[in-house]
């Protein structure tokens, strides 16, 4: 009996710990996982919009799923500057001003690239990275225009 108890009260808090982690995900997910539309091509995107999600990005990655991507998302308007420090995927980055309009795309091919700075040239508010030739690949340019769905979170298909 007494052993029972003992091992009761041992799993619990782990229980517990384990529930509130698979919580934390979920919420976080589904929170972070966004349709976004380049034209009329659709994106499945990550939204970094605090301070550490987009000092961390796409960093320490080796694989993007096709259609999908980062969009980072800032309060206001201000030139922006990216790197690939720790990045191991070649991207393409699409700088947007508060109006969604795409003002810049930049190709990073170099990967790990400390080195290099890729600057928005003009202020934005956002900033969406995708895998290297999507952009071209989908007939998107200077100008184009983004557009976000109503619905924060969506199933996106595997």
């Amino acid at each position: 009996m007494k052993k029972t108890i003992f091992i009761s009260k041992l799993w619990r808090p782990i229980a517990t710990l384990s529930t509130l982690t698979l919580l934390s995900c979920i919420q976080h997910n589904a929170h972070s996982l966004r349709s976004l539309y380049v034209n009329n091509n659709r994106l499945y995107v990550e939204i970094a919009d605090s301070i550490e999600e987009r000092k961390s990005g796409l960093m320490s990655r080796f694989k993007l799923d096709n259609n999908r991507g980062m969009l980072f998302v800032f309060k206001n308007s201000a030139i922006r500057r990216f790197w690939m420090k720790n990045t191991y995927i070649a991207l393409d980055i699409a700088f947007i001003d508060s109006n969604k309009v795409i003002k810049r795309i930049c190709t990073a091919l170099e990967t790990d690239d400390s080195t290099t700075v890729y600057s928005s040239g003009e202020p934005v508010q956002y900033v969406l990275e995708v895998n290297s030739g999507w952009f071209r690949e989908h007939g998107i340019d200077v100008g184009d225009s983004i557009r976000f769905s109503e619905v924060y979170s969506e199933p996106v298909p595997r």
